[in-house]
């Protein structure tokens, strides 16, 4: 079944943008509002806000430049925020997020339950620093009225981005398993000297994240810009004392994240590669098929394989070039490449003239288009589909990579086999 869609109404209470928002949620008798500390006073007309309800303050950490949190409750949720909170001894919240029930249905009981699991779900996910001193205690309700409570808490969670706050949401190295088993979109960043090391990234709407547990390479170039200097500097306390990162850090583009990785001027859409071996670059612009599931390895033979036979059906190989970039995969008697690919329109003087034709032949069967695949494709060999993605003369052995940038080639010399089978 789909997901149903949801709406979410904001009305700013006093015209304009830095005044008093309310936000509701269709099909829901929940109600939020988000209000400036200056305008706390100024409530009379929201005897709402007299009520039973968990809210949640903001503002921003002067140590550590981050936005922090602190969750709450109140029977009376306007009266306690007039309170002083153990907190502000050295910190200044400067916005308050309010939410609770249009017919005040949210008991002490309740409140305290809805404190808990908010003060949790914003420890676990550590986007923002939390300012309580002391775990919330959890009250014991009936599973009903649980149930009741986590859909509300899940109403809070897509309603809070909308207010500005994105304190719920986890870091992407949140999930440990995801990213030691390279799932949900990770990229990879590597490099073998001075000794094996890689960083782990991600994209999301936020930006380009370098996640916790990369590599940060420590020595940087003379030559790399000053931003990025600057950044190394700011976020100097997040390297450990072994050149590992110890926090999620978000970058504006994958070049910059890869520059204060590497410590020098790097092409992060080149750099970064996904589990597959497929650049950023690449997946931007090629349908990318999920890696088949791991195969157990077939016992070491006396005489090597054939480059046929080095690439498995599961493993996908790619050309990349300035001009160019294309994925592929053996299979059947020979080599598919993959829709979306690219290839070179013009061919260069010394083409054969059955690449040509080749060319021609699939430009006229509408499975070539203005330097790009729309189907897959079926070679006879490796090199017959090199040579019609490049409009020249190619080697499949060398031109085809592996995920780990060895052409097939590369893979029989290091086995000290001989290449053979077709190419």
């Amino acid at each position: 079944m789909p997901t149903l869609g949801k709406t979410i109404n904001l009305y700013l209470m006093d015209g304009t943008e830095e005044g008093r928002w309310q936000a509701t949620l269709s099909n829901w008798n929940g109600i939020g509002f988000k209000i400036p500390r200056g305008d706390l006073k100024k409530c009379e007309d929201l005897p709402e806000l007299n009520t039973p309800g968990v809210y949640f303050l903001f503002g921003k950490d002067d140590e550590t430049g981050r936005q922090f949190i602190y969750v709450g409750e109140a029977e009376d949720v306007q009266k306690r925020l007039l309170q002083p909170h153990t907190f502000e001894k050295d910190s200044y919240w400067t916005e308050a997020v309010i939410f609770l029930t249009s017919d005040g249905t949210l008991e002490k009981g309740r409140v305290k339950y809805l404190e808990h699991r908010f003060y949790t779900i914003a420890t676990d996910a550590n986007r923002y620093i939390v300012k309580n001193g002391n775990t919330p205690t959890k009250s014991s309700l009936s599973k009903q009225i649980r149930d009741l409570l986590e859909e509300f808490i899940i109403n809070v969670k897509l309603m809070l981005p909308a207010l500005g706050h994105k304190a719920f949401i986890p870091l992407p190295s949140s999930d440990a398993e995801k990213v030691k088993s390279g799932e949900d979109g990770l990229l990879y960043l590597t490099r073998n000297k001075p000794k094996p090391w890689r960083a782990i990234g991600k994209v999301t709407a936020e930006g380009f994240w370098v996640l916790k547990g990369s590599y940060i390479y420590p020595k940087l170039a003379s030559y790399v810009p000053a931003n990025v200097r600057k950044a190394r500097e700011q976020y100097a306390v997040s390297i450990g004392a072994d050149d590992v990162l110890q926090e999620d850090l978000c970058f504006g583009s994958p070049s910059f994240a890869s520059t204060f990785v590497c410590g020098k001027n790097t092409s992060g859409p080149n750099e970064w590669k996904n589990a597959q071996g497929i650049p950023l670059s690449a997946l931007d612009t090629v349908d990318v098929p999920k890696a088949a599931s791991k195969k157990k390895k077939a016992k070491p033979k006396t005489k090597a394989a054939s480059p046929a036979k080095e690439a498995t059906s599961a493993e996908i190989l790619h050309i990349r070039g300035n001009k160019v970039r294309a994925i592929g995969k053996m299979g059947g008697s020979g080599f598919t490449v993959l829709k979306g690919s690219q290839y070179i329109k013009e061919e260069t003087k010394g083409c054969p003239d059955y690449v040509r034709k080749m060319r021609m032949m699939l430009v006229n069967e509408g499975k070539l288009a203005d330097g790009t695949f729309l189907a897959d494709v079926h070679f006879k060999s490796l090199s017959g589909a090199a040579c019609c993605i490049l409009g020249r003369s190619a080697n499949g052995y060398i031109g085809w990579l592996y995920p780990d940038g060895v052409s097939i080639h590369g893979k029989v010399q290091e086995k000290g086999g001989e290449p053979g089978g077709k190419a």
